[in-house]
């Protein structure tokens, strides 16, 4: 082994290429618990602290990745090998906790998780002992992705159960030294041999991936500048039997569980997405060596699986295509994948993983229980029971991992909680299973039945509670009542009356009516009747939609489906003759006070981003109730006009807030929207305590301003631009600038029009930002041909610091001829990013406070 020797006992060798990545990302974003691994070894047996930390620093003699760190030098990092490290032990005796001492060993065991390793300082890996019970103990195991795997622990669980189990009968463990080191593998990588193989395995890639436009399921919620990724976790148990078929299924047609998954997958993401040509990502243990299996470190890579779906290939064809596809993965897994992604260049907007942002992997389990007992047959004193691994987040948007054990398999899904939903996952996974079912019966899965667009549609329950089929979204209602949630991404639209058939257009009518009952096998299916009271359910209600469009030729959200439920009432709602729907959600729950001051309603009418206000709703406090409000469908765009659309959030709100002042938060032309339905209020009679704008123009100002205003004034908001954009190039790198115009061109008019006639031509896939720009330039359009009225209720007028104030711009953003009561505060940052970033809100949450105390 080569390296360089230094002070005392420790060692210097070179890192791997994994360990230069990992070292790399943890520059990136210091802490980030994405790159830990966090192991929750479930032990049997009661746990004697002072033998298990003995067992400990055995295994940090043992192996030398547990007394590594990793340190830069000359702007490259390496690993510096200490000879002894102390054990980073800490131990909770939970036994004498009443009620749920899992709950809360589950609550310590995330914080665990999440707690950062400074990498320049060994070990990056720390034990926590949780006593739950008389012979009922969690070791929780966290270490740096720098340093271990996922096949690393079950390497050490197994070595601890055999280590302790011998020290506690005062015997010396017997394991065998290991062959190698981690470091040892290191130097191997960049051996000629292996690396002119990892070039002709770059080779390949860069042939294969070529062409490739990266695959994306389209978010609930739009991709922003400078946001924060927030990762959750949605787990769905597989039946034993069900487990059982798959394993058997797949060694029926020469293929493994993982392939089986695969197939299953590729499948589901091209029915949601329509597109055949699927790229996921996937991990190799990169042990390939039999002396590498007992080696604790890092060797994961990352291989892009990307296949081309058929139409008419059978489920059994397109098995051995994706067993093929993840062979030939494998045969070339020695090139790196940054390196890979360096080859291909693809477009990086710094907003999206590169080259694939979905990504599925089969969880390490050991083969056999290990035990501590011993080779004469003595009881053992331990038993690990389990060994599970925290949810610590992930590089990718969704990170499906699949744990298959004897009581059946699970499957855990890792997803970007700022991108998607808790219900789009949740229906995921469930089509995931539906499709799972499917395929053990020999049989292709009906695309249509496995969820369109990038929302997912949960898979019919098979037994419907109280034998009802209702619509999802009155499930997902129901279950956050029961649990007392106070989030609600469906609550019900006003009553309104149900339009009759005569109502409903004439040619639309036809062939909703004959596609609903052939779908249902109903000829003789009314159109007042229900949908799902008549046999229908979620997964069956996609292929409706999926007929509906193409025999008319309009597009129809799923939502509006399930909205509808009729066909008279869909008919009217294609007809713009249905009430809007409407999406309000509680981000602060109004408090259990007679003190409770008056709520906010934010309007995003061209934002899918609910969780956008949080941080403002936050910085608010608790005692301010906050909720969002969005309307999904409106009036036919030829017949709008903003004052209508105002009139019907106008009708939502006063639905949903009967009583009380009115308090409205509105940003861009959001903003314009909010500034009109407190005017309809407050001619109504109603109280409009504030509106708040958020880097919202006045629509007509620049126009309005005679030629010689308007050039000094778009002089010095170019100037102010320019100088907060240097501001942050100075602060933040040239990579800022970058960002900043890969977004401006990806959001410009040209780029958007442009898109939208390569995809009716067919020569680009929809982009999943389409529709939200779509919305936006709607909103655009009404409010340039809105003409304001004056409001004399508060009005607070948030702008970013890059607005100049002074004689050439309006401070108050152009408002100040309709909003005689009217201020304004400046927070840091470029707009929408410096406005709902912590400190911006912490600077408008303060302004709100003084202007209320006046």
């Amino acid at each position: 082994m080569t390296g360089e020797l230094h002070g005392g006992d420790a060692f210097t060798a070179r890192c791997s290429h994994s360990q230069t990545r990992f070292w790399l990302l943890d520059q990136l974003r210091p802490g980030d618990p994405s790159l830990h691994v966090a192991a929750r070894w479930r032990i049997a047996g009661r746990l004697d602290a002072e033998i298990l930390t003995r067992a400990f620093r055995l295994l940090l003699d043992r192996h030398e990745a547990l007394r590594t760190s990793i340190v830069g030098e000359g702007g490259r990092p390496v690993q510096r090998i200490a000879g002894t490290v102390p054990l980073a032990f800490s131990e909770i005796d939970l036994s004498g906790l009443p009620g749920d001492r899992l709950g809360e060993a589950g609550g310590i065991a995330e914080s665990e998780a999440g707690k950062p390793f400074d990498l320049a300082r060994a070990p990056l890996v720390r034990v926590t002992l949780l006593r739950l019970g008389r012979g009922d103990s969690l070791l929780l195991v966290t270490a740096h992705h720098s340093v271990c795997d996922g096949w690393s622990m079950v390497v050490l669980a197994r070595e601890f159960v055999a280590i302790y189990g011998a020290l506690i009968r005062g015997q010396a463990p017997a394991l065998a030294p290991p062959a190698l080191h981690y470091a040892d593998f290191a130097e191997w990588e960049v051996s000629p041999a292996l690396a002119e193989a990892a070039e002709r395995d770059l080779a390949f890639w860069a042939q294969s991936l070529r062409d490739l436009t990266p695959f994306e399921l389209s978010p609930d919620h739009p991709r922003r500048p400078g946001r924060e990724r927030r990762f959750a976790a949605e787990t769905r148990p597989l039946s034993a039997d069900l487990g059982a078929r798959m394993e058997a299924y797949a060694r029926a047609q020469g293929a493994t569980p993982f392939v089986l998954a695969c197939t299953i997958l590729f499948g589901l993401l091209s029915a949601r997405t329509g597109r055949g040509d699927i790229a996921i990502g996937t991990q190799v243990l990169g042990r390939d060596e039999i002396e590498l299996e007992g080696v604790v470190g890092t060797f994961v890579n990352t291989l892009v699986l990307r296949t081309h779906l058929g139409a008419d290939q059978s489920f059994a064809e397109r098995l051995a295509a994706t067993r093929r596809t993840i062979l030939d993965a494998c045969d070339h897994a020695l090139a790196p994948f940054d390196r890979v992604v360096q080859a291909l260049a693809p477009c990086r907007d710094g907003l999206r993983p590169p080259l694939v942002s979905v990504n599925v992997r089969m969880r390490p389990t050991p083969q056999a229980t290990p035990s501590g007992g011993s080779s004469i047959g003595e009881p053992a004193p331990i038993r690990l029971v389990d060994l599970d691994y925290a949810a610590t987040g992930s590089f990718f948007d969704l990170d499906l991992e699949l744990a298959p054990s004897a009581a059946g398999w699970r499957l855990i899904c890792e997803y970007d909680a700022g991108l998607y939903a808790a219900e789009t996952v949740a229906g995921l996974l469930a089509d995931f299973e539906q499709a799972a079912r499917a395929a053990v019966g020999a049989r292709l899965p009906d695309p249509a039945s496995l969820g369109r667009g990038g929302r997912g549609v949960a898979a019919e329950r098979e037994e419907p509670p109280q034998g009802a089929r209702r619509q999802e979204a009155e499930q997902a209602e129901e279950a956050e009542q029961a649990a007392g949630r106070t989030t609600t991404d469906a609550a019900p639209a006003p009553e309104t009356a149900r339009p009759s058939v005569g109502e409903a257009s004439d040619d639309l009518l036809p062939a909703i009516r004959t596609i609903w009952r052939e779908m249902l096998g109903r000829p003789d299916l009314s159109d007042e009747e229900d949908f799902f009271a008549a046999g229908g359910h979620s997964l069956l209600a996609a292929r409706v939609v999926a007929r509906i469009e193409a025999a008319t030729g309009r597009t129809v959200p799923l939502w509006s489906f399930f909205e509808a439920s009729t066909v008279a009432r869909l008919c009217a709602f294609l007809g713009g003759e249905a009430a809007a729907g409407v999406r309000h959600r509680l981000l602060q729950e109004p408090p259990p006070t007679a003190q409770a001051r008056p709520g906010f309603t934010a309007i995003h009418h061209a934002a899918a981003d609910q969780e956008l206000y949080r941080p403002l709703s936050e910085a608010l406090g608790a005692d301010h109730p906050f909720a969002t409000l969005q309307l999904e469908s409106r009036v036919p765009p030829h017949e709008e006009t903003l004052e209508r659309l105002a009139g019907a959030y106008r009708d939502a709100i006063d639905a949903a807030q009967p009583q009380g002042p009115i308090r409205l938060v509105g940003f861009c032309r959001s903003g314009v929207l909010a500034f009109e339905i407190a005017r309809q209020f407050a001619q109504g009679g109603r109280d409009v305590a504030l509106v708040v704008l958020i880097d919202c123009w006045e629509p007509g100002y620049i126009r309005r301003l005679k030629p010689p205003a308007r050039m000094r004034a778009m002089a010095a908001y170019r100037r102010g631009r320019l100088a907060a954009l240097i501001r942050h190039v100075r602060r933040d790198g040239i990579g800022y600038l970058g960002s900043r115009a890969h977004l401006w061109f990806r959001s410009h008019r040209s780029w958007r029009g442009l898109r939208r006639m390569l995809n009716r031509v067919g020569l680009a896939a929809p982009s999943p930002e389409d529709a939200f720009w779509q919305l936006t330039d709607e909103l655009d359009a009404l409010a340039l041909a809105y003409e304001p009225r004056p409001h004399r209720g508060p009005v607070l007028i948030v702008r970013s610091e890059s607005v100049p104030v002074g004689p050439a711009l309006d401070p108050l953003l152009g408002w100040r001829a309709y909003a005689e009561n009217s201020e304004s505060v400046s927070v840091p940052g470029f707009g929408h990013e410096g406005a709902f970033s912590a400190a911006g809100c912490r600077v408008i949450a303060a302004k709100i406070s003084l202007m209320a105390c006046r």
